[in-house]
């Protein structure tokens, strides 16, 4: 079971409210304001040229006894799911049953001898984009002509997402500015589309566990683990980007929390995101991870776990937590 505890994190990280009425957010923009004065670089984790040079710039600062974030432990498998199954393997994660082909002999033999649904997934992908469910082989096989020829578009169009994007839109103000915002939104897809290469020369499965009405996300940073409950889209299987979330501690499985702080310290990872379910006999299984995810889902967290499952009442912005941690390591090394 779970032991309650009244500690939180420091008053510096429950500082000013912002004007959405969330604690911390100050905090946060203060951090932030911090390094952009001291020369500490700032870049967004999705943008498709500073990915070009991220992983080596990460490498060779490294090497330096620079302290970053990411370091190369948190970020090498970052939308990378091929990278994410090795990884998650060699740590003996409770991974659901991945399959990975490199030649469209290998990828045939495999679908006439499986059975089906299966989960098809590109290597690139968040929010449930780039996922599918194959339900015959004669789909699976044509995904894999697809795969070893001209490839898959990584990239999702504008309107592949259209219904979860209007069941989130909650106000008329909120759908006149997605109106509005929609035309620099197409323009950025197109741009994207353009400059993504495809994604071609593998095939990707993963084994389907059906019953399963929500995910579980938990996220790792230090000593902390934030959870909340995904529901499925309606109609859907994939419970990612549906917004439909529960963030009551009492409705998450103390399990998958002791797994995933194991999990995340045999990677070494400074902030890690997973994705869990069960399989047929109510195990824990993880799907895929990320050290990227919205940090207000996990400020949203009403507490967190230790990694002695002692619950730790009070909000907490993952940018705080993360740059804290920092904080903490480079004034250890100092002493």
């Amino acid at each position: 079971g779970q032991r309650q505890d009244s500690t939180q994190e420091s008053s510096a990280d429950r500082a000013q409210t912002n004007n959405r009425g969330r604690p911390g957010k100050q905090s946060t923009l203060n951090k932030t304001d911090f390094c952009l004065d001291n020369g500490v670089h700032l870049r967004p984790h999705d943008d498709y040229y500073s990915s070009l040079f991220a992983r080596q710039l990460i490498y060779a600062l490294e090497s330096f006894g620079i302290h970053i974030f990411p370091n190369s432990r948190t970020c090498f498998h970052f939308d990378d799911k091929l990278a994410q199954k090795y990884l998650l393997e060699a740590v003996n994660a409770p991974l659901a049953d991945t399959w990975i082909f490199y030649s469209i002999e290998s990828a045939n033999a495999w679908i006439s001898t499986t059975a089906f649904p299966k989960v098809f997934k590109l290597r690139t992908g968040a929010g449930s984009s780039n996922v599918r469910l194959v339900h015959t082989p004669d789909e699976a096989y044509r995904l894999v002509n697809v795969a070893f020829s001209y490839g898959f578009n990584p990239v999702k169009g504008y309107f592949s997402d259209f219904s979860t994007r209007i069941r989130k839109t909650h106000s008329l103000n909120a759908f006149f500015t997605k109106l509005l915002r929609a035309p620099s939104v197409v323009k950025d897809l197109i741009n994207k589309r353009n400059i993504y290469p495809p994604e071609r020369g593998y095939i990707y499965f993963q084994e389907f566990l059906p019953g399963n009405l929500y995910d579980t996300r938990v996220t790792v940073i230090g000593n902390r683990a934030f959870a909340f409950i995904r529901y499925n889209r309606p109609g859907d299987f994939r419970a990612s980007g549906s917004g439909l979330i529960d963030h009551r501690p009492e409705s998450i499985d103390i399990r998958i929390i002791s797994e995933a702080f194991r999990i995340a310290d045999s990677i070494g990872s400074q902030s890690l995101a997973m994705d869990f379910v069960y399989d047929t006999e109510q195990n824990p299984r993880l799907l895929e991870i990320s050290y990227a995810y919205v940090p207000d889902a996990v400020y949203d967290c009403p507490g967190h776990w230790d990694s002695a499952l002692n619950w730790h009442q009070g909000h907490v912005w993952p940018q705080d937590a993360i740059l804290n941690d920092i904080i903490h390591k480079i004034y250890r090394a100092d002493l």
